[in-house]
């Protein structure tokens, strides 16, 4: 069976009318050692970190004990193999590569690939990733969502919502070192792209997908990289926040503009955010304190249900405006700030432009007491 090629066509003459001289030799993946089942099921999907979707690129139908080779022409990237029951394959592929997946037993520990130094890289980010999570987040974590089903007080569950978001910090620091001394210009990078932490080692990471660039031009995840560093400059302390607008839950349009002229706090937030719901409970004494000297909450909800978003809405007695396409981290609103996890948070001057991000807690309530202590007599 051969591989389906979709968009693939359209980019190539895309790249004709313009002259480009990028050309793809594709890439095969060969699958051998099959298991002892009488028909197995494999399909190869592209991976869009931007989207988030999954593209499926073609489908294979594997014979017991036999190998399959299969050619595909189209750009390098990220991609997964779904083999019937199986847990996903990813795989990182460049161009030319003739990937090999020997599958011993149908668990994970039973499949190899080889021929393919990039997927290597993307497994060992991978591993570490998930090592890192496991010792800096979870912990402190799981002693939060303890500690809120126990119903602690806010004053119990304020610090250890800021344990999680500083183990969490700590982390992406972690996958930024990670990134930079293991990355390299493999088709990896583009994995490691998602999770950047824009104020730490960028400007090593911005030369690395230079480098990029010159060994991939042409690539759609070469151009993703270069737009995701170009984000991370538009909300740069200093910059002009981008602009937000959606509907409330009332369906009543509101936009960032209209808080021109005050500090305006833009808080990314959903219900499963445990930090995310810990703060709003802390926001009416901010703005009970500082809204008369001009002081707002614009919230973004990433919700995808709106059922959710409504409960915990009135649980958490939300009253300041806010906003939601029920798009989750999907949502163009998070886009344009660059949001790929919670909590996020940018605080804005009365011209829109950024002066603080994610601060939090006491380090939001230091900040304010800085703009507006004269003003409130404190």
């Amino acid at each position: 069976m051969k591989w389906v090629r979709r968009k693939f066509l359209c980019l190539g003459f895309w790249a004709l009318l313009h002259g480009l001289t990028t050309t793809f030799a594709g890439f095969t993946v060969t699958v051998k050692s099959l298991p002892s089942q009488a028909k197995i099921d494999a399909t190869l999907y592209r991976e869009d970190l931007d989207s988030r979707n999954l593209t499926k690129e073609g489908t294979l139908s594997l014979q017991q004990d036999k190998s399959y080779t299969a050619a595909f022409t189209g750009e390098p990237g990220l991609f997964r193999l779904e083999i019937s029951d199986m847990q996903a394959i990813p795989l990182a592929i460049a161009n030319g590569q003739e990937v090999v997946i020997e599958l011993r037993s149908t668990n994970v520990a039973g499949i190899s690939v080889s021929d393919s130094t990039d997927t290597d890289v993307l497994h060992t980010y991978e591993s570490f990733r998930k090592e890192s999570l496991a010792r800096l987040v979870y912990p402190p974590r799981a002693a939060l969502n303890n500690a809120t089903a126990n119903r602690a007080s806010p004053e119990v569950l304020a610090p250890l919502a800021q344990a999680e978001v500083d183990g969490y910090s700590a982390h992406k620091r972690e996958l930024n070192d990670f990134t930079i001394q293991n990355a390299g210009t493999s088709i990896a990078l583009y994995a490691t792209s998602l999770r950047w932490d824009s104020d730490y080692r960028i400007a090593e990471i911005q030369k690395q997908v230079e480098a990029f660039a010159k060994k991939h031009s042409g690539l759609v995840i070469t151009d993703s990289m270069q737009e995701r560093l170009r984000t991370f400059g538009m909300t740069a302390i200093g910059a002009i926040g981008a602009p937000l607008s959606g509907r409330d839950i009332d369906g009543v349009t509101r936009s960032l503009e209209d808080f021109r002229g005050k500090v305006v706090l833009v808080d990314f937030w959903a219900s499963w955010c445990v930090p995310c719901r810990v703060e709003n409970r802390y926001y009416p004494k901010l703005l009970e304190a500082y809204s008369k000297h001009g002081f707002e909450v614009f919230g973004i909800n990433l919700d995808e249900s709106r059922s959710s978003w409504m409960r915990t809405s009135h649980q958490d007695g939300v009253t300041w405006p806010q906003v939601s396409d029920l798009l989750g981290l999907k949502s163009p609103l998070a886009q344009a700030y660059n949001v790929t996890a919670l909590p996020m948070s940018f605080l804005l001057d009365e011209e829109g432009r950024i002066i603080g991000r994610n601060l939090r807690g006491e380090a939001l309530s230091d900040t304010l007491l800085e703009l507006f202590g004269e003003a409130s007599g404190k």
